[in-house]
């Protein structure tokens, strides 16, 4: 499974940065690589930190989406 959380978000700033990232790298399926990289950590039990990591990632981006679907973010 390929680690979608490559930057490790420290900040607020970080973890927008990082999903806005992902966002525009991955577009539409940033949500589903986010779920499946949840799904896989929380199936293994790998690291707690990278499942809530993940979690809070994908809240920001589901976040983003839904800015830009009201208007323009950028």
């Amino acid at each position: 499974m390929m680690n979608v959380i490559e930057l490790q978000p420290d900040t607020t700033v970080d973890l927008y940065s990082t999903a806005h990232s992902l966002i525009l790298q991955q577009g539409e399926n940033a949500v589903k690589i986010l779920q499946k990289e949840a799904d896989y950590l929380r199936d293994n039990r790998l690291a707690e930190e990278d499942l809530y990591a993940c979690i809070e990632l994908m809240r920001v981006v589901h976040e983003l989406i839904d800015m830009e679907i009201g208007g323009p973010i950028h």
